[in-house]
């Protein structure tokens, strides 16, 4: 009898674990399509032999030596298999029996198969449905590296001081953008001073002097909580420089997956530890901006916001190019009040907010814009501007607007690949 596929709707394992005869029993018996030559004379819809004028015709679960010997039709590494019931014609055959054992892991629709194959599926074979992949966004870690120098007691915003207005800036729960990223954005934090750096006597001081918070989802209540203490506030002195190597050590040691950046907000020209009042020095602002750019090295981006205008624009635009790794068109920013201060803040944060999602899965290159990418019920296109792109095997990264949109708080995201274009993980 020959054999033929016919058009079936059935859930089917992704990652099968299957233990059969061979590759071609599995195949047939997972798609419930199959035939075999009749044994007898009375020959079953399904191409067994009949029980009925057939004493050695033999039901599921018996011993046989070839499907010719089993009414469903099919035998399965030496036992009948059982018969495949609901399907359409003479070619629709068993279903694994006793010889085989199927777990899932995952499942998916397969639709209208090709016919044109002669019935053996084929990993390639355009029809392929498209499966719905589970992913995860990408976290960012951000460290706010905030200059609580002596400076920064002075006015800013009416009549509130310069680090007040910082303090309610970052903290308030209506407002700020760090209450609302809470969930969604590793935040740490660090103040740091120095009391006269290392100082002249025997004995060195410690400097930098940081208070930090560590980094953690759900970190703005720490936060605020440490922003609030009056003996965190402003005194002493500018050792960014320093501050920054070891901040930028702390998030190179941190394990989380995902994007670094440091968000630095100053008031002023730095200094250094061995020489606390070199807030004119070029040495001292050279040292600032070489410990940015070795963060960069490291793979921390870093952004500048001076609170007032008293850090030489030269150098607040120097730190800014070193941050992004030379990038010139990066933006250093200068608040005059408490309105830029929150603009710049919301800015920057809004900005490293990742659009980078992690899929359950693995796609190779070739067959990347094989996907579809839903953004609000509307797909975007693999490679453009505005679309989505693969940056690795794991990582779908979204675009331009499609970006902007996610960055806005857009969720209805979905994402599909066709069941041959994707190795699925574990859900």
């Amino acid at each position: 009898m020959s054999r033929h596929m016919m058009q079936v709707r059935e859930r089917v394992g992704v990652g099968v674990i299957a233990s059969c005869a061979t590759a071609a029993v599995l195949a047939l018996a997972a798609f419930g399509c199959s035939g075999s030559d009749a044994k007898g004379t009375n020959v079953l819809s399904n191409g067994g032999c009949d029980p009925a004028v057939d004493a050695a015709c033999h039901a599921a679960g018996a011993s046989c030596s070839g499907s010719g010997d089993c009414a469903s039709g099919s035998c399965v590494a030496g036992q009948c298999a059982a018969e495949q019931t609901g399907c359409e014609g003479g070619g629709c055959g068993p279903s694994m029996g006793g010889g085989g054992s199927t777990s899932f892991e995952d499942t998916f629709f397969v639709d209208d198969l090709d016919t044109s194959r002669g019935g053996a599926p084929d990993q390639k074979d355009p029809s392929c449905v498209d499966l719905d992949v589970d992913f995860t966004r990408i976290t960012p870690t951000v460290v706010l590296l905030l200059d609580r120098s002596g400076s920064m007691s002075q006015p800013f915003d009416g009549g509130k001081a310069r680090w007040a207005t910082l303090v309610s800036t970052l903290t308030d729960p209506q407002g700020s953008l760090i209450k609302k990223l809470d969930s969604s954005v590793r935040f740490g934090m660090s103040l740091y001073t120095s009391n006269g750096g290392f100082g002249t006597g025997t004995t060195p001081r410690a400097c930098p002097v940081l208070k930090n918070v560590d980094i953690a989802l759900n970190n703005f209540s720490a936060m605020s909580a440490v922003l609030a203490v009056p003996a965190n506030g402003p005194s002493g002195d500018t050792p960014t420089a320093e501050s920054m190597a070891v901040i930028s050590k702390q998030l190179q040691d941190f394990k989380g997956d995902g994007p670094k950046s440091i968000i630095l907000a100053t008031d002023g020209d730095p200094d250094t530890c061995e020489d606390p009042n070199a807030n004119n020095s070029d040495l001292s602002k050279a040292k600032s901006v070489q410990a940015v750019q070795d963060a960069f090295v490291a793979g921390i981006t870093t952004h500048i916001i001076s609170v007032g205008d008293e850090v030489t624009a030269s150098h607040l635009k120097a730190l800014a190019v070193a941050g992004q790794g030379g990038d010139t068109k990066a933006e250093a920013y200068t608040a005059l009040d408490t309105t830029a201060l929150v603009d710049a803040f919301d800015s920057i944060i809004g900005a490293v907010r990742t659009c980078d999602f992690k899929l359950k899965g693995t796609v190779q290159p070739k067959d990347a814009a094989r996907g579809t990418v839903l953004l609000d019920g509307h797909e975007l296109a693999y490679g453009d501007a505005n679309g989505w792109e693969m940056p690795d095997p794991q990582t779908v990264t979204l675009l331009g607007q499609a970006c902007s949109a996610v960055q806005a708080d857009a969720t209805g995201i979905s994402m599909r690949f066709p069941c041959d274009a994707i190795s699925l993980g574990p859900r």
